[in-house]
């Protein structure tokens, strides 16, 4: 287990806790949760009263309500003067792969991460988050005391060791596996014993992973994705840092130097804020930036300053060079000289239609970012408005009942009857009135909440604009759907393609086509009415798995993927549809098939030459 402080780039003096539990309760649209899964998290030192909603009825609200909690904390606070900076003390908490905790042991956790830390009774907020390769846990700690109101300051420079201790300890307690940072746990006659352990110390017991490929950033893993090549922060992993460690190995070496060296790449080194960054500028003036640490820890500002001395500009105007970007380019360029004419004109239709779409895809997500955050405006002040509007009326009630209760008294004894039991008919009354009250007043916040989701799900909003026959809402939709099928259902078997074409009906003989336009799916079915496969847009998933079925799926992936298919599923399936979408002159993109293919296309060569008969009968033989 490893931990780790998230430090917020926007202000949360001023911005409170809305914008950090809208991410981790998954309430904002950027960040929305499927919805066949249920968030698993809750709060901690804050009475269930506090709150309108609980997690497990809306996130969202959840979220909402919650941030008022801990903002009306720290207003107190900054009310009484004692305080005026960022009340947020974020901690991720994360697992090993393979790992998977329980909201019992996330949830103890986070409690032993508060009381070794000092904040044990603060509020707090936490939440599991399950999509990645690594199961974590976000805990939001409200550094002001919720009565005493005084902010208590973390133990900076020290949270990362009592956090990486707390790790061991939690490891230790659980049974998980054992990570290695500050603390190391061993093995010892006495049971496991955690020690604090040097760098050096880790190095020489082979413990540390400073070779690891670099961390990519979000936005670096999409461009890789979008590219299918390395994006910036990969490359100069590569090259350029083999080059700057030979560099850095001479004698004498200076910032100079490092320059000369990465300038040869088209790349840049430079300080920014307390670290360093390496860039490289394209063509057309873009710049693309990784951290400088992400060539290896040697890399980063502190190693290098040690080393080099602090930081020296470069002095030279080196020639401009667009290395990345040609080195890139020429990939691309090798790769398409593979394809005949008619594939290139076919290829570029379809990136035609790709630009087209991915233009859609943007003017969709402005109007949609613009809509919420009209929404996002008005919705403070209609919930301010309705506050102050619910105070008053609780205010009314309570005096009017103040004033009955004495009147009930004097009623009482001027009719002759006991003044107590008036009083215990009329609180009966008036605890209806306030129950009456009470109830009303959450119906509107609720009605409120539904009437103005500026956190609205990305997707529900997609659904809303797919029904008024928005075409790029449409797409997105699907592409969201083909993104969660994936990550669920990769070992499935079925045949997936670059899907680029609008959704159609594809017909076969013998098969009935029916359109779900809900889900935007086509299911394709027998004259028995039994399902075949479902074209899903960019995956065909196969149900059946006769040569029947096999032989119609792969004439429409054919068609709709411009002739090429990737296989996936069970080892036999693959095998099966391989050498079928072979005879069928499909070009299976799978590289671990490739022998697979070829075997097939020796084998359909040598079906198909004329057979020789030799009679040797009457030759002397």
């Amino acid at each position: 287990m490893l931990a780790k402080v998230i430090t917020l780039k926007h202000s949360a003096a001023s911005k409170g806790f809305g914008p950090v539990l809208n991410y981790i309760m998954r309430a904002g649209a950027e960040n929305r949760l499927p919805e066949e899964q249920q968030l698993e998290g809750g709060e901690i030192n804050v009475s269930p009263d506090e709150l309108y909603f609980n997690l497990a009825e809306n996130n969202v609200a959840y979220a909402d309500d919650m941030a008022c909690v801990l903002d009306w904390t720290t207003e107190n606070c900054r009310r009484k003067g004692r305080f005026n900076g960022n009340p947020v003390y974020h901690v991720a908490i994360n697992w090993q792969e393979g790992e998977h905790p329980t909201p019992g042991q996330a949830r103890r956790a986070c409690d032993h991460v508060m009381k070794s830390l000092g904040y044990e009774e603060h509020q707090a907020a936490w939440s599991i988050h399950r999509d990645t390769d690594n199961d974590h846990v976000h805990l939001v700690i409200n550094r002001v005391h919720p009565t005493r109101f005084v902010a208590r300051a973390p133990p900076f420079k020290k949270d990362y060791a009592i956090l990486d201790r707390c790790m061991r300890e939690l490891e230790i307690e659980f049974g998980h596996g054992r990570a290695n940072g500050p603390y190391i746990t061993l093995d010892t006659d006495n049971g496991p014993q955690i020690v604090r352990m040097s760098r050096a110390e880790r190095r020489k017991r082979g413990l540390l992973k400073e070779d690891a490929r670099p961390r990519l950033t979000r936005g670096a893993a999409a461009a890789e994705y979008r590219l299918g090549d390395d994006s910036f922060q990969s490359w100069v992993s590569k090259d350029p840092t083999q080059d700057l460690k030979t560099t850095l190995q001479q004698p004498g070496v200076s910032w100079q130097d490092v320059h000369h060296c990465l300038a040869q790449h088209g790349v840049v080194i430079q300080p920014l804020g307390s670290g360093m960054i390496v860039t490289t500028t394209l063509k057309d003036g873009r710049v693309l930036a990784g951290k400088a640490s992400q060539m290896g820890r040697w890399a980063s500002k502190a190693e290098l300053e040690k080393k080099l001395g602090p930081f020296v500009p470069s002095n030279v105007p080196f020639p401009e060079s667009h290395k990345y970007q040609q080195t890139i380019e020429n990939r691309r360029k090798n790769s398409s000289e593979e394809v005949n004419p008619h594939d290139k004109l076919e290829d570029n239709a379809r990136l035609s239609r790709r630009a087209t779409r991915e233009q859609a895809r943007r003017e969709l997500a402005e109007r949609f970012k613009t809509e919420q955050k009209a929404i996002k405006i008005e919705k403070p002040l209609r919930r301010a408005e309705m506050r102050d509007r619910h105070g008053h009326e609780r205010r009314e009630l309570l005096n009017e009942q103040r004033r009955a209760r004495a009147q009930v008294k004097e009623d009482a004894r001027k009719r002759g009857e006991s003044p107590g039991l008036a009083l215990s008919l009329w609180a009966y009354q008036a605890a209806m009135q306030r129950e009456a009250i009470q109830k009303r007043q959450a119906d509107e916040r609720k009605a409120l909440t539904k009437a103005l989701p500026y956190s609205e799900v990305w997707r529900k909003w997609l659904g809303s604009q797919a029904e008024q026959g928005d075409e790029a809402a449409l797409a997105a939709l699907r592409g969201i759907r083909y993104r969660e099928q994936r990550n669920k259902s990769r070992n499935r078997d079925g045949i997936e393609g670059d899907d680029v074409d609008p959704l159609r009906i594809l017909t076969v003989v013998q098969l009935e086509a029916q359109l779900d336009r809900r889900r935007q799916l086509v299911v394709y079915k027998g004259k028995d009415g039994r399902a075949r496969f479902t074209d899903t847009g960019p995956r065909i998933v196969m149900h059946d798995k006769g040569a029947d079925s096999l032989e119609a799926a792969l004439r429409i992936a054919a068609q709709k993927y411009g002739g090429k298919v990737d296989i996936t599923g069970s080892s036999e399936f693959r095998d099966r549809a391989a050498r079928q979408a072979t005879r069928l002159g499909i070009q299976v993109l799978n590289e671990d098939l490739q022998g697979i293919v070829q075997n097939e296309v020796a084998e359909n060569r040598r079906r198909n030459e004329p057979k020789q008969e030799h009679d040797m009968r009457g030759k002397g033989f």
